[in-house]
């Protein structure tokens, strides 16, 4: 996971940014905590076997879960960017071309 899904990451958020689709780009967040989560559990290991101290644990699931909510609000604020030029196009008929990829 820890060498792989990185990678996996960057395929997705690159194929989500030319697409421009916000649930490839949402997917490629959650890649990333995954990434996370994998880096924080060896690294939690590695450091409970060397020092013993259990608190290491908690303080890796509270740097996790600050990410994962930095991520969610970037990925919630992408989709109301959208969800508002949509409505825009809808109400005042807008039709621009150059948007069109």
């Amino acid at each position: 996971s820890i060498l792989v899904m990185p990678l996996l990451a960057a395929m997705k958020t690159r194929v989500g940014r030319r697409l421009g689709d916000n649930l490839v780009l949402a997917d490629a967040a959650v890649t990333r905590v995954c990434v996370l989560l994998s880096v924080s559990t060896l690294a939690g290991l590695l450091l409970y076997m060397l020092t013993g101290a259990a608190w290491i644990d908690p303080v890796a699931g509270f740097i996790i879960a600050a990410f994962a909510i930095w991520e969610g609000k970037e990925a919630w604020e992408g989709e109301l960017v959208e969800a508002d030029k949509d409505l825009r196009d809808r109400v005042f008929g807008y039709y621009d071309d150059s948007e069109q990829g």
